[in-house]
């Protein structure tokens, strides 16, 4: 069995409730009415018989004082897509975070979750939200709508010892983080200690307001969740945060805007003016695409700088190419911190699943949980499959088509029926539909941002010895499957150069995972014989995650970001990040070149200036956009103190 530890850096992320407080109309301008709609299209919308671009303040929370000074709830009026949840999309509360002896996250990152969903029960006001053992109702304070966003205010911002005078802030997260990673980077357990090993205890509102900086940050519901409907609680939370700033004359200033990784996604949205992207064909999610963009609203000129640090503007691959990665996934508990990501297979083969021999009731295998648990140990499962979504594909108007009930294809193939839950199957990119007949994904951001970067970035061959201590497929994924397979001289993988299998997510019948091997399962054999041939994942391949994504990338590219903002200032990290933190190193073209890359997202999508300023003269991108690189990957960017230094020293020039 191959034991892994979890990498110590990861980040996990008392109510007093406030009166509504109205939106002043002068900052939150006239709305334009979202168009008829189709009803196939209305119908994956949040009902709202009469959108407007006008926002309200539900309350306020004030959590301990050693945490945030106020966190305000903010419900938006405009049209937005349902979001979708699993469970490890949705918010966690203090009872719900994982803990155990040797990863004590509930210590140090419980109260900052339970502070979350608090704040967002005050709009849902259930006493699931903090009674044990309790469920929550979806929607929910733990999965809730996609109108609503939390804006959090830096102690001494709530305080107002912050220099109101200067322009403030605002910390726009990205997938798998929420606010708090701006507060405390480690958690804190309410006496000031951070996670163990954690090396920065505080984060950059704590840096920023050192220097006098009003901050603000947002938490979105789910952090996967749609591109369009956070653009809109951005654009509601920099209309919040300059009423807050209203000067006596009855101006107010612009905002500064500072997102890391999948945050960007949102800012491109608002600030590229959405609602005038181009719609590329008449299918289902370009159907969808247009009708979101529509809702966004047009850009206000309300930002002075946006600072893009480290994001995807060109899109990512990144689990597309890696199995390891996917497999961790299915391998974790749901609260896990590492296995809270999107998976592009819809079924993979129970050999896979990090188990050896039959289950014995005095071990708990801590490696193969959720959906790998007492599975595939054994030849009688290692080619039973785990559906992870029950999608076949697009029919011709490019819906989603299932091949049946997730729960029977399961159950068929070897799962417990005692144990099943739609929520804990439900883990691929595709979503599946659920026993209402409704197509469910709790990615939609991430099918959003998906782009085949193979053009720039080919698949490698890593099959040389070199590679295996940089590679993390090299270092952990063939050498548990390979010697699985072999064992008892059953059969063989057939990928001799280990391309194949990583090829799979991306195209999975051009180029299928494929083994051999004698015990035979009449339902998923491909070819019998003496060895009989079985492919060991599927999905529906990269193009048809583009399109269930409204081609949000192809889109964005195609308009840049608008002409009338201040300033743009694209900083992004060169460097593979501390051990335990490096995710994609498919940019390298040796074991001692340059990553090319912030170890999670490849240079081109990172340090996209030129794209962004694609409707830009010469003379302005000149005189307002910069990009630079720091020596840091993608997990450290935003908590590092070297680069707080370049982003305060850029808000400061602009003074």
């Amino acid at each position: 069995m191959i034991r892994r530890r979890l990498p110590r850096a990861v980040w996990f992320p008392f109510a007093v409730l406030a009166g509504c407080q109205p939106v002043d109309s002068d900052v939150s301008p006239p709305a334009e009415l979202v168009s008829s709609l189709t009803a196939d299209v209305q119908a994956v919308f949040d009902k709202n018989d009469k959108p407007s671009d006008t926002f309200r303040v539900v309350g306020s929370l004030r959590p301990p004082s050693w945490s945030w000074g106020e966190i305000e709830l903010l419900e938006g009026s405009q049209l937005v897509r349902t979001e979708g949840y699993n469970r490890r999309t949705e918010k966690l509360r203090a009872q719900d975070t994982f803990q155990s002896s040797d990863y004590p996250l509930g210590t140090y990152f419980g109260s900052l979750n339970q502070q979350l969903v608090d704040a967002f029960n005050l709009y849902y006001k259930s006493t699931c939200a903090t009674t044990r053992g309790a469920v929550c109702a979806d929607p929910g304070p733990m999965r809730p709508e996609a109108r609503f966003v939390l804006l959090h205010k830096g102690p001494k911002t709530y305080a107002r010892t912050c220099d109101v005078t200067k322009a403030p802030i605002l910390l726009v997260h990205g997938a798998m983080q929420d606010a708090n990673v701006w507060l405390f980077p480690g958690g804190n357990d309410g006496s000031g200690n951070a996670y163990p090993g954690t090396t920065q205890k505080t984060g950059l509102v704590q840096a920023m307001e050192a220097e006098g900086r009003c901050v603000y940050a947002v938490t979105f519901g789910n952090f996967h969740g749609d591109n369009y409907s956070q653009a809109i609680a951005v654009a509601n939370a920099v209309a919040r945060v300059r009423q807050l700033h209203k000067k006596a004359d009855g101006s107010s200033p612009k905002v500064d805007v500072l997102a890391w990784s999948k945050g960007v996604l949102s800012v491109d949205a608002y600030v590229g003016n959405a609602a005038t992207w181009p719609s590329l064909s008449t299918r289902f999610f370009d159907r969808v695409a247009a009708a979101q963009g529509e809702a966004v609203p047009r850009y206000r000129d309300d930002i002075r700088s946006y600072i893009a640090l480290s994001g995807p503007h060109l899109g990512i691959d990144l689990n597309f190419r890696h199995p390891i990665h996917t497999l961790t996934i299915a391998s974790t508990s749901w609260n896990a911190p590492v296995g809270r990501g999107p998976m592009p297979w819809t079924w993979f083969s129970a050999l896979q699943c990090v188990n050896w021999g039959p289950d014995v009731p005095w071990y708990d295998n801590p490696y193969a949980k959720s959906v790998c648990e007492s599975r595939g140990g054994t030849w009688l499962d290692y080619f039973n499959r785990v559906y992870i979504s029950n999608l076949s594909g697009l029919d011709s108007d490019g819906k989603p088509v299932s091949r049946g009930s997730l729960k029977t294809l399961n159950t068929t193939d070897g799962a417990p029926s005692g144990t099943y839950s739609f929520d804990e199957y439900n883990i691929s990119l595709f979503g599946s539909v659920n026993e209402a007949g409704k197509w469910v994904s709790a990615y939609l951001g991430q099918l959003q941002a998906a782009a085949d970067l193979r053009t720039d970035y080919p698949v490698p061959r890593r099959d040389s010895s070199d590679w295996k201590d940089l590679d993390a497929d090299e270092n952990r994924y063939y050498p548990w499957l390979r010697p699985k397979l072999t064992y008892l001289a059953g059969g063989y993988l057939d990928d001799p150069n280990r391309q194949a299998c990583r090829k799979t997510a991306f195209d999975p019948s051009s180029s299928p995972c494929i083994a051999w091997h004698t015990y035979y399962n009449s339902r998923n054999t491909d070819s019998s014989g003496f060895y009989n041939k079985y492919q060991l994942m599927s999905g529906l391949g990269i193009a048809s995650a583009v399109e269930m994504g409204g081609h949000f990338i192809d889109r964005l590219k195609a308009s840049g970001l608008d002409t009338s903002l201040d300033s743009l200032y694209v900083l992004y990290g060169e460097a593979g990040g501390a051990p335990g933190s490096v995710f994609e190193t498919d940019g390298m073209s040796c074991p001692t070149c340059a990553v090319n890359g912030d170890g999670v997202l490849f240079k081109k999508s990172i340090a996209a200036l030129d794209v962004l300023t694609s409707k830009w003269s010469t003379s302005k991108s000149s005189k307002d956009a910069k990009q630079e690189s720091v020596a840091y990957g993608h997990l450290e960017v935003g908590v590092t103190p070297a680069v707080w230094s370049k982003l305060l020293a850029h808000v400061k020039s602009l003074d």
